[in-house]
């Protein structure tokens, strides 16, 4: 008697595709466990203990950072200020300079109207 057919890949990939093939997820945890480096390990560990803190001290840590938040925003507006002025000086020295250019490009091209 022969022998009958074990198996078959049809309709597989049909099947597969009919919700899509999709990537594996990458886990949100940083697995610990045996294949990783352990002084990594053991350096990570004392890193989260200290920065484990209080509520008051976490009141603190965000008031200095409002408080220097504050200072950055005033030196930018201070670098804005300056930047602006400079940008307005420039603008009323280069018209004196521009008219000069349109005056001499007039006079070589032959007047204003002639084109």
């Amino acid at each position: 008697m022969a022998k009958s057919k074990n198996h078959t890949g049809h309709n597989q990939n049909y099947k597969n595709h009919r919700n899509g093939i999709k990537k594996a997820r990458r886990s949100k945890k940083m697995k610990i466990d045996g294949s990783m480096n352990c002084k990594f390990v053991r350096n990570m560990k004392a890193v989260n203990k200290g920065m484990e803190c209080s509520a008051a001290e976490k009141e603190e840590r965000k008031q200095a950072q409002r408080e220097a938040q504050k200072a950055l925003e005033g030196k930018r507006k201070e670098e804005e200020e300056a930047r602006r002025a400079l940008l307005l000086e420039e603008r009323a020295r280069s018209p004196t300079k521009q008219k000069k250019e349109d005056a001499t490009m007039a006079i070589s091209s032959g007047g204003v109207g002639s084109g």
